[in-house]
């Protein structure tokens, strides 16, 4: 910076001072511990950073060349795969054996790993990106809800031991958590990410260590360990449930089924499965075709004589059905009803009271936060006295699977009560693991939602 100077200076001298040099860690894709993609037909680096939850700028830090263009086959950088562990590390293959995990009794060990992204970079401005921020948002509501479990737990009896890591490497790409974190733990509560979940999940998947999947996720990211679970209940027995329960609400009738046999074609059959599991030789199920939008010719398959049942077993996928089945049956208002939903259209806004009143709206119904129950109540007023307000979906989901895993150490002490969700675990030899099939039935009447009885 200053050639010529040597090592004698004199008073006023001007001295350049560089700046210091910041080494950029640049992968080779040829490299132990890199985790790789192949460029397939159309993707871009926008595309391929939204698969793996990252930042288009972390991928051409890593993948100098691809800011030039991707060609099909290329190999990219993706991620820097945590510490490799051993096997036998973590323990030998684990047999499910079709019985739930035990864990030791001294004290539970959990470990939180959560995206906080402490390394990451402000914005112009000063700020972190809406992205960072909300996902910093979402762990400290997934923390918030460990820690009031912890405290729960405690106050019953339970040594429980909370542990908590960020997911997200630093700068150069490095993990701040490691094998060791994972050895340590009786039982580990996330990653939240796809690409962090599924690292995690083939380390665990030859260990006893049971995980627990906090946000929804393919079943094939996380199904390779045998003992993770997801406290989402399995939708199909709740729609088989509801089909039997329209066989015998209306026995010796015929139940119209829209059915659209598109993403939702599972759901469809086991309404089916249920329906013809349960009904009489007179019971009758009419499929009326649809698609995602609307159901031609439904008004003319109704007759004014008599209650007309209508089910649609599809979700999300098909709201605007929902919103045009409401709309013939409000114009065509003098044929009798009873309509039988997915459990996800409880939550659709545009469905009106006096409409679901009308048509008797029933649905499966698999969570919900018991605010009457009282020692749900005293113990939701913990969290509030600790935080000024409710516990959000994700304070639930932690303090729920905190308390499972606390039942599953077998020890004779009383347990804080599920906040949220309800499980029944259930043996699916296909998938050869413990699923979630708790489901109930409940019809909107009289301006709130009843159980079936």
């Amino acid at each position: 910076a200053n050639p010529g100077r040597g090592e004698a200076l004199s008073p006023g001298d001007v001295v350049r001072i560089p700046q210091p040099m910041q080494l950029v860690r640049v992968l080779d894709a040829s490299q132990a511990g890199a985790e790789l993609h192949t460029v397939e037909a159309g993707q871009t680096l926008y595309a391929i950073a939204n698969l793996y939850g990252l930042e288009v700028e972390q991928l051409e830090v890593w993948n100098p060349t691809a800011a030039q263009g991707l060609s099909i086959g290329d190999v990219l950088v993706v991620g820097v795969a945590p510490e490799s562990a051993d096997p036998a590390s973590l323990g030998a293959p684990v047999d499910a054996s079709q019985s739930l995990p035990a864990l030791r009794q001294d004290t539970l060990r959990a470990l939180l790993m959560l995206p906080f992204m402490l390394e990451a970079d402000t914005v112009d401005g000063g700020g972190y990106s809406a992205k960072t921020s909300r996902l910093r948002e979402i762990s400290l509501e997934f923390m918030h809800g460990a820690q009031w479990a912890a405290q729960s737990l405690s106050d019953s009896g339970y040594t429980v031991a909370l542990r908590v890591v960020d997911t997200e490497p630093d700068t150069l790409g490095v993990h701040l958590w490691g094998i060791d974190d994972l050895q340590w733990a009786d039982v580990v509560l996330g990653p939240l990410r796809k690409a962090p979940l599924d690292s995690v999940n083939t380390l665990l998947q030859n260990s006893e260590v049971p995980q627990w999947v906090l946000t929804p996720q393919n079943p094939a990211v996380w199904e390779k360990h045998p003992l993770a679970f997801s406290m989402e209940p399995n939708p199909s027995p709740g729609m088989e449930a509801l089909g039997a329960l329209a066989a015998q609400q209306h026995a010796g009738d015929t139940v119209m089924m829209l059915e659209t046999r598109g993403v939702d074609a599972g759901l469809e059959q086991a309404f089916r499965r249920g329906f013809l599991g349960a009904a009489t030789d007179s019971t009758v199920l009419q499929s009326v075709p649809a698609n995602a939008q609307f159901a031609e010719g439904l008004i003319a398959e109704l007759d004014t004589s008599k209650v007309n049942p209508i089910a649609i077993p599809v979700g999300k996928s098909a709201q605007s059905l929902y919103a045009y089945v409401q709309t013939e049956l409000q114009l065509a208002d003098s044929f009798p009803v009873h309509v039988y939903g997915h459990p996800d259209s409880r939550s659709f806004e545009f469905l009106e009271r006096r409409y679901l009143d009308r048509a008797d709206y029933t649905v499966p119904v698999s969570v919900g936060t018991l605010w009457n129950d009282s020692t749900v109540a005293g113990q939701i007023e913990q969290f509030r006295a600790a935080h000024a307000t409710d516990p959000s979906i994700y304070g639930f989901i932690a303090f729920d699977a905190m308390v499972e895993s606390a039942r599953w150490q077998g020890l004779p002490w009383p347990l804080p009560a599920q906040a949220h969700f309800k499980l029944d675990w259930q043996w699916d030899e296909a998938r050869a693991r413990f699923v979630n099939e708790h489901w109930s039935l409940e019809t909107f009447a009289n301006g709130s939602w009843e159980p079936v009885r």
